[in-house]
């Protein structure tokens, strides 16, 4: 799942972003103005934890459209 953010230092470029990298240490790079995004070693955890119960709630209501004997 891609993210798309403004650029927290110039405010200009959109950064496209995959959070379970974050979560694992990478980071991303502005291609304005070359800020680096990354996530402090403290929080990995509860990045990445959020990212699958995100994931999981995703996939819950794409279950949910999918039947259409439920009320979504």
């Amino acid at each position: 799942m891609l993210v798309n953010i403004i650029c927290p230092a110039c405010r200009i470029v959109e950064i496209s972003f995959e959070p379970y990298t974050l979560a694992q240490g990478g980071s991303f790079s502005c291609n304005g103005c070359g800020a680096e995004i990354s996530v402090a070693d403290q929080s990995r955890d509860k990045l990445q934890s959020s990212v699958v119960e995100y994931d999981a709630y995703i996939n819950k209501l794409a279950s949910l459209k999918d039947d259409g004997n439920k009320p979504i």
